[in-house]
């Protein structure tokens, strides 16, 4: 599926949470903001908030869980 050719179906798929997204932009910009400035804040976004997620993250969980650390003491 990955080397299909994008479809008018998949752009109305996902449009709305583009869309939504870049109108938030274009409107904490302004007005006069121009399509150029409204992307690249929006990539630089993705990169702040992925990095805050790193950050924030939680776990790891279940089988992921890496043992507790041995007591090595040699009395």
């Amino acid at each position: 599926m990955k080397d299909q050719p994008i479809t008018v179906e998949d752009y109305k798929e996902h449009s709305k949470e583009f869309f939504d997204k870049y109108f938030y932009v274009a409107k904490e910009l302004g007005e006069g903001a121009k399509a150029e400035d409204i992307l690249k804040i929006m990539e630089s976004l993705a990169g702040v908030i992925m990095k805050k997620r790193s950050e924030t993250k939680v776990g790891p969980f279940g089988f992921n869980k890496k043992p507790p650390e041995e007591n090595n003491d040699s009395d």
